[in-house]
């Protein structure tokens, strides 16, 4: 479709008013001379013609006298095609036995013929004189185009400058009501600013509130409750270093805290019968006992500021085989925070037992309790505190990576992969089966970046 309208527009379009049963001007005005041409004997037909095309040329070649009364004739021919309502009026060319002379020439120049054609007629001459004509048909044909885009345009301008006026009018209503809203904002600003200081004071007040409750009731449990002082200290940086190692944040790393130094609050709802060491309880005082943890939870969920670290202390008797209480929960369902917290818990009272005598006794008496009481993954950063903070002289490690392995090392600590399985336990000697077995596990479930053993 684009080939055919780029070729019929490289062809003349030429209306030829004469003989029209001339098989030679047929021939000489066909398409492989380069027209599209269409054929009538008088101007009626022309008419007709030329109002259902558009063209280029209307070549009038009848045989009339070029004088005054040929002159009357080709007027009235020519004024009849003045009847169409041409887009683009086409050039009119009169084809003529002898070129006019200059009178009768300005005579027809000024009815609206355009070119002269003189006998005989040839394609050539045709095509060398329409040139000019074609392009000026051509940008009268871009002058249209652009003065309809120019009418369309000034028509979207008139639209658009009613369009401004009334935006203008909005906007002035907006900019008032701007103004309005910005004094609101402003004297809103101004009591935020007084709101945000009065609830800094606030913050800070109940932070001091908050410290002062966790530091009478830190000292309540010391008084009354520990048996041995420091304890809750002690859980507290325990607690805090194997917390570290499951990277919690400051906020989480503080509840815990909160909950190492008063894990033991329930203790002070208990009966003064429940004071004797334990070994000496009765099943029903036992049963009373291991419940401490829910009622030291209650009461400091009902406190602003501990709601979080009483999650924790709730599920502190919980053991990770799913005998404990309260509620029988078992290994990762106890929350994590309550079960390094537990760990922490067992890891300082196990150190004071008299059995306990050196680190290798306390590192066994984890071993026995992992699994059982203890989540195993604890149990593994519990002992990797114990030989860096209580190791000595008889008891050193040195920590090594995986691939520094070899035949004949004894582990120092049990060895866990990080999702929380144990591989070896604390003594274990090494041997190219299990250090392949390390290797192994390494690689799809990691062990802990440093492995350590007996120096």
């Amino acid at each position: 479709m684009e080939n055919r309208q780029k070729m019929n527009k490289d062809l003349i379009s030429l209306l030829y008013v004469g003989d029209e049963k001339n098989e030679a001007h047929r021939t000489l005005f066909s398409r492989a001379n380069g027209f599209i041409s269409r054929f009538c004997s008088d101007e009626k037909q022309g008419i007709q013609i030329a109002g259902a095309m558009r063209l280029d040329i209307i070549l009038i070649d009848v045989s009339l006298p070029i004088d005054q009364s040929g002159l009357v004739a080709f007027k009235k021919m020519i004024n009849c095609f003045d009847t169409i309502a041409f887009g683009v009026k086409p050039a009119f060319f009169l084809g003529v036995d002898r070129y006019p002379e200059f009178e009768i020439r300005m005579e027809l120049y000024g009815y609206g013929f355009d070119e002269f054609i003189v006998h005989p007629l040839s394609a050539q001459k045709v095509c060398a004189r329409s040139r000019v004509y074609l392009e000026k048909n051509n940008l009268a044909q871009q002058q249209i185009v652009q003065e309809k885009r120019l009418e369309k345009s000034f028509h979207y301008l008139d639209k658009f400058k009613r369009e401004l006026t009334l935006v203008k009018k909005e906007l002035i209503q907006e900019k008032t009501s701007l103004n309005n809203a910005l004094k609101q904002i402003h004297h809103m600003t101004r009591e935020r600013s007084q709101l945000k200081k009065s609830l800094l004071l606030m913050k800070e007040g109940l932070g001091q509130n908050v410290k002062g409750f966790e530091k009478i009731l830190s000292t309540l449990i010391k008084s009354r409750i520990e048996a041995n002082r420091g304890h809750a200290e002690r859980v507290a940086h325990i607690a805090c270093f194997v917390a570290k190692q499951f990277d919690f944040d400051e906020k989480k790393l503080e509840d815990l805290r909160k909950a190492a130094m008063l894990h033991e609050v329930g203790l002070l709802f208990m009966p003064p019968a429940l004071e004797k060491e334990r070994k000496e309880f009765t099943s029903y005082e036992n049963n009373m006992w291991i419940q401490y943890p829910v009622k030291g939870a209650d009461l400091l969920n009902e406190c602003k500021g501990f709601e979080d670290c009483s999650e924790m202390i709730r599920f502190l008797n919980e053991n990770s085989d799913g005998t404990g209480c309260p509620d029988g929960l078992k290994k990762r369902v106890i929350p994590l925070a309550s079960r390094i917290l537990a760990g922490a818990d067992e890891f300082d009272r196990l150190k004071d037992r008299s059995e306990v005598n050196c680190l290798e006794d306390l590192l066994a008496s984890l071993e026995n309790i992992s699994g059982s009481r203890l989540d195993p993954a604890i149990v593994g950063r519990l002992e990797q505190y114990a030989v860096l903070h209580m190791g000595s002289d008889e008891y050193r490690v040195r920590g090594v990576g995986v691939e520094q392995l070899e035949p004949g090392m004894r582990l120092g600590t049990a060895l866990f992969t990080v999702s929380g399985t144990k591989l070896f336990s604390v003594d274990t000697r090494l041997n190219r089966e299990s250090i392949e077995k390390i290797i192994q596990y390494h690689r799809e479930y990691p062990v802990d970046e440093t492995v350590y053993i007996k120096a």
